[in-house]
C-alpha cells in the first residue's frame, strides 16, 4: 500500500453505482501496483490538490463536491476535502484564484526533465487549471483543523 490519496471515477452523474479508484497522475515513474482504497488514518502521504507538490499541510472543506467531466464521459469526483501546500493555502487564504493557477502552472515540470513547458503548454494548462480551481472557490471552501476532520 501507498497512502496516497486515490481519485474516484463514476460511470454517471448519480454516484449510485461504485467509483473506479485510481491513483492520481504522478511525474515520477508508473505506479507499482493497483490502487487498493483503504480508510484514511495518519499513514496518508498528502499531495497538495493545487499544484501537485509534496506537502499538502493545510486541509480546506467545500460545502458542495466538486466534479470534474472527463473526455470518456465518465466524472472524476474531485470531493469536499482538499489539501494543500502552505504556498497555496495563502492564496486560497487570501481568495486569489488566479495566483493559485499561476503557481500551479510555474511548478508544472516540462515533458522532459531540464526541459521547461513551451508557451502554448503553458496556455493550455492554465485553461485547464482554472477550470477546476475556480469550481474549487465557488464551492466555498473553508479552511479546517485536523481536529475538524
Amino acid at each position: 500500500m501507498c497512502f496516497t490519496p486515490l481519485n474516484a471515477y463514476y460511470a454517471d452523474q448519480s454516484r449510485l453505482s461504485p467509483p473506479e479508484f485510481i491513483h492520481p497522475d504522478r511525474d515520477e515513474e508508473a505506479w507499482d501496483h493497483e490502487p487498493q482504497p483503504t480508510p484514511v488514518d495518519s499513514r496518508v502521504i498528502y499531495m497538495c490538490d493545487f499544484c501537485s507538490q509534496p506537502g499538502g499541510t493545510a486541509h480546506f472543506r467545500t460545502r458542495k463536491t466538486v466534479f470534474e467531466d472527463q473526455p470518456d464521459g465518465t466524472r472524476l469526483d474531485m470531493g469536499d476535502d482538499w489539501s494543500a501546500c502552505e504556498t497555496c493555502a495563502k492564496h486560497i487564504r487570501s481568495r486569489s484564484p488566479h495566483l493559485l493557477i499561476d503557481r500551479a502552472v510555474a511548478v508544472t515540470p516540462g515533458p522532459l526533465p531540464g526541459i521547461p513547458l513551451n508557451r502554448p503548454m503553458r496556455r493550455l494548462l492554465r485553461r485547464e487549471y482554472k477550470a477546476r480551481h475556480m469550481k474549487f472557490f465557488e464551492a466555498d471552501p473553508i479552511e479546517i483543523s485536523e481536529g475538524e476532520e
